[in-house]
């Protein structure tokens, strides 16, 4: 069915966020692993339909199933604050099998101190990278700061490790 422009809002919640389970069907959407493999062409279209969306201009021919699966591309792949996109592993859609990965590795590897010090700084190094990425941007945050936080974060789970 073709999208009707006077009625289809792109940036409306598509399930009711005012209910558990339509919250988790947002979340999961957002956070399809499977949109860490779309190609660049495919996102910058995704972003490109999101924008000409809100715009009210799109090609002839349009689906509403185009547009909530660019909507699900754009939201997975760009910084909501900045429009920016988001380097793939710093994406929420990587954040579980990259943390899996991750985990993985530190079980595998955990018999020798050097190990364990490397994969510590790996996990935590990993997750300073998807929080950075997925920072309000409203607010700047300085390289220093965050390398800052980085440290203090590695040197905490170091200890806790003991």
């Amino acid at each position: 069915m073709e999208a009707n422009l006077s009625s289809f809002d792109i940036d409306a919640p598509r399930w009711d966020q005012g209910t558990f389970l339509g919250r988790v069907k947002h979340f999961f959407n957002v956070t399809d692993p499977r949109t860490v493999f779309v190609p660049e062409q495919k996102l910058d279209w995704a972003k490109v339909m999101v924008e000409k969306s809100r715009m009210g201009v799109l090609p002839p021919g349009t689906q509403v199933e185009q547009l909530l699966y660019a909507k699900k591309l754009y939201d997975s792949a760009f910084h909501p604050d900045t429009g920016e996109k988001m380097n793939v592993i710093g994406r929420m859609s990587f954040q579980v099998p990259g943390g899996m990965i991750i985990t993985g590795f530190m079980l595998q590897f955990y018999r020798t101190m050097p190990a364990v010090i490397f994969w510590q700084w790996v996990n935590q190094s990993f997750n300073a990278l998807v929080n950075y990425t997925n920072r309000n941007a409203a607010f700047p945050t300085s390289v220093s700061l965050a390398a800052s936080h980085h440290g203090k974060a590695g040197e905490a789970a170091l200890h806790a490790g003991r």
